[in-house]
């Protein structure tokens, strides 16, 4: 699988000239987040960027793109690249599931959206605007059943079935009071500074406002049970 992460700043090259043609400055996806359809590449010199489409890359490696020749390079002619990184992603009841900061991609699909907070698949995108991530599902049940998230700090020990659909139809759909699991990210947090105290059982301070982050301070909200409450509250 690839990431934006790893594509951006790549330089591309050109076997039929080997030669430099630029570099990697976006990656272009479709309006809904699912598709890669190619990237947008500046020439330094001139500093034009053009639009490489995905299906004229001839391979990426772990240095480079290459690509047969400059002519698989076409003028762009949009600055929209429907890239989420930097989006702030919410539930439909307004709880902030942190902020995008990489894509992961197998061949033309996206398949996961990571965050400052957690991981979770393309498919629970409701909607992509242009500052925002809407996460959860289109439809309900008539059962009436609320669509809840759980978050998993610790997801190793799980089976690998962990996320419950909430889609009508399809081989996917489980019970509907099964949560959906996202996974909670904990290095992500480390260095970043509390926004808030946190307090533990019996008021105990787990970390106060403006303090830096540590591995100690996880490790005690987790025992707590605020490993998710000091996820929201820290930047």
């Amino acid at each position: 699988m690839e990431k934006i992460s790893k594509l951006i700043s790549k330089k591309v090259i050109s076997l039929d000239d080997a030669k430099e043609v630029g570099y990697v400055l976006d990656v272009i996806l479709d309006e809904n987040v699912k598709t890669y359809t190619g990237l947008i590449v500046v020439d330094e010199e001139s500093e034009n960027s053009f639009v490489l489409p995905r299906e004229n890359i001839y391979s990426v490696g772990d240095d480079t793109i290459m690509i047969e020749n400059a002519s698989k390079l076409q003028f762009n002619i949009s600055d929209k690249t429907n890239n989420p990184i930097g989006k702030l992603v919410y539930d439909s009841h307004g709880n902030g599931l942190g902020r995008v900061i990489d894509v992961e991609f197998q061949g033309k699909t996206v398949r996961k959206i990571i965050t400052t907070f957690c991981e979770f698949p393309q498919r629970y995108i409701r909607k992509s605007g242009d500052n925002f991530i809407i996460f959860g599902a289109k439809k309900r049940r008539k059962t009436g059943k609320e669509f809840n998230v759980e978050v998993i700090q610790n997801f190793s020990s799980l089976p690998k079935v962990t996320i419950a659909s909430p889609f009508i139809g399809g081989s996917n759909v489980v019970s509907p009071e099964a949560p959906v699991r996202l996974y909670a990210s904990t290095k992500m947090l480390i260095g970043k500074i509390v926004t808030n105290d946190i307090l533990g059982y019996n008021n105990e301070i787990i970390a106060r406002k403006n303090e830096e982050i540590t591995q100690k301070i996880i490790n005690k909200a987790k025992a707590h049970n605020k490993f998710n409450l000091l996820s929201y509250y820290s930047k």
